[in-house]
C-alpha cells in the first residue's frame, strides 16, 4: 500500500541564582509601592501574553466551519482545514507545532482513539522496549516515561524533542492532523482499537469524571451524540478506526485489537516484541504479563493515571480511570434501539472494510 494513504487531504519561568540587593534608605511604605509596581507589571505583561495568544487563535480560526456543543460547558468546536477533525480553538492554534514536528525512523508512536486501551500499550510497550525493566515501570510514572503528545496542561513538545532514541510517544490525534513528517519518516506505529459499544461505555464513565465537562446526561444521550455526533479534538470513533485500519498492510503499523489482549496478551506481547525488532526470553514475556494484568495496573500508580485526581482534571468518588477492562460491559447499558443503532453503523462503516470485533 503507498504511503499517500497517510495523507487526508509552555512556557518556561527561569529564576535567577543571585540574590536581590537590598532597597537602602526606603521606608515600608516606599518598599510596598515598589512590589506593588513590580506585581502590576508583571500581570500586565502575562495579560498581554494571553491577549496576543487570543488575538492568535481568532485569526487561526476565522473562517473555518464550526460547530457548537451544549454544555455545561459549551463550547464551540472548529473544523481543522483540509480534514474532517472537529476540535477546540487552542489544538487549531498549535497545529502549526504538530504538523511540524521533526520525527525520526526509530521513533516508536502508541496510536488510539481515547478509552481504547492506551495506557495497556504504553505500559506493554516501554517494558518491551526496556527488557522487562519493572522496578522502573513501577516506580516512574507512564507519563514521565511515554510521553502524551499532544497532553493538554503542559507543551510536552519541548521534553520530546530532547528524549533520547527510541522515543516513546503517545497520541490520540486522528490519522489526519498527524505530524507531516510521519508520512515520509515511518516511525513505528502501533494502534490499539477496540469494539465501539465497550469503548462507549468506558468513554461515558470516563467523561462523567472529568471536572472540565461536568457532564450530566444519562448514558442513551451521550451514546447518540458519541456515535453520531462531533466528538471533541479525535473525529468520530468510525472515521478514527477505519482510517488507521486501512493502513494495516504497511510494514510500519501494527494493529492491535483490546479484546485480543485480554484474550491472550502472551501472544501479543510476543508479536509486539516482534514488530518491534526486539527478543524476549520467555521469563522477560511472562514478567510483562503479569505486571501488565488489569488487577496489578490498576493497582500501580504509576500506570493508573491517578495522578490526574491529583491535579483536580477528574473527580472524587467518581470511580478509576482503570474501571473494568473486560469485553461485554456494554450489554448493561445497551438497549436494543441503541444496540441495533450501532449494528447498523458497524454494517455502515466498519465491515465493508473487513473491520470486526468481539463483543463478548
Amino acid at each position: 500500500m503507498s504511503c499517500c494513504n497517510y495523507e487526508m487531504c509552555g512556557r518556561r519561568l527561569f529564576t535567577g541564582t543571585s540574590t536581590m540587593p537590598s532597597l537602602p534608605n526606603m521606608s515600608t511604605i516606599d518598599t510596598k509601592l515598589v512590589v506593588v509596581g513590580v506585581a502590576a507589571t508583571a500581570a500586565v505583561g502575562i495579560a498581554t501574553y494571553a491577549f496576543s495568544l487570543y488575538r492568535r487563535m481568532q485569526n487561526k480560526i476565522a473562517g473555518l466551519k464550526s460547530v457548537k456543543i451544549e454544555g455545561p460547558p459549551a463550547l464551540t468546536l472548529y473544523q481543522a482545514p483540509g480534514t474532517r477533525i472537529y476540535c477546540r480553538g487552542a489544538q487549531i492554534l498549535m497545529q502549526d507545532a504538530i504538523d511540524n514536528l521533526e520525527v525520526y525512523p526509530e521513533d516508536v508512536w502508541v496510536i488510539t482513539y481515547p478509552k481504547c486501551g492506551t495506557t495497556w500499550t504504553q505500559e506493554i510497550v516501554w517494558l518491551v522496549c526496556n527488557n522487562a525493566d519493572t522496578e522502573t515501570a513501577n516506580a516512574v510514572e507512564l507519563d514521565t516515561r511515554f510521553p502524551f503528545f499532544e497532553y493538554p496542561f503542559i507543551n510536552r513538545r519541548p521534553t520530546i524533542r530532547k528524549m533520547p532514541s527510541p522515543r516513546l510517544i503517545k497520541t490520540h490525534l486522528a490519522l489526519p492532523v498527524l505530524p507531516y513528517q510521519i508520512v515520509e519518516k515511518k516511525p513505528k506505529i502501533i494502534y490499539t482499537m477496540r469494539n465501539p459499544k465497550d469503548t462507549c461505555v468506558s468513554m461515558y464513565h470516563f467523561i462523567k469524571m472529568l471536572t472540565p465537562f461536568n457532564y450530566k446526561g444519562n448514558f442513551e444521550e451521550f451514546a447518540k451524540e458519541f456515535f453520531m455526533g462531533v466528538t471533541v479534538g479525535h473525529g468520530s470513533f468510525w472515521d478514527h478506526h477505519r482510517d488507521y485500519w486501512r493502513l494495516k498492510d504497511e510494514m510500519n503499523i501494527l494493529i492491535l485489537k483490546y479484546e485480543d489482549l485480554i484474550t491472550d496478551l502472551a501472544k501479543e506481547v510476543k508479536k509486539i516484541a516482534a514488530f518491534l525488532d526486539k527478543e524476549l526470553t520467555e521469563e522477560q514475556v511472562q514478567t510483562i504479563v503479569e505486571h501488565c494484568t488489569f488487577k496489578t495496573m490498576k493497582n500501580n500508580s504509576a500506570s493508573n493515571q491517578s495522578h490526574m485526581q491529583n491535579i483536580g482534571f477528574t473527580r472524587a468518588g467518581m470511580g478509576d480511570f482503570m474501571r473494568k477492562g473486560k469485553i461485554g460491559d456494554w450489554k448493561n447499558y445497551f438497549t436494543p434501539e441503541l444496540n441495533n443503532m450501532v449494528d447498523q453503523l458497524n454494517k455502515k462503516y466498519l465491515e465493508p472494510e473487513g473491520l470486526t470485533f468481539d463483543y463478548e
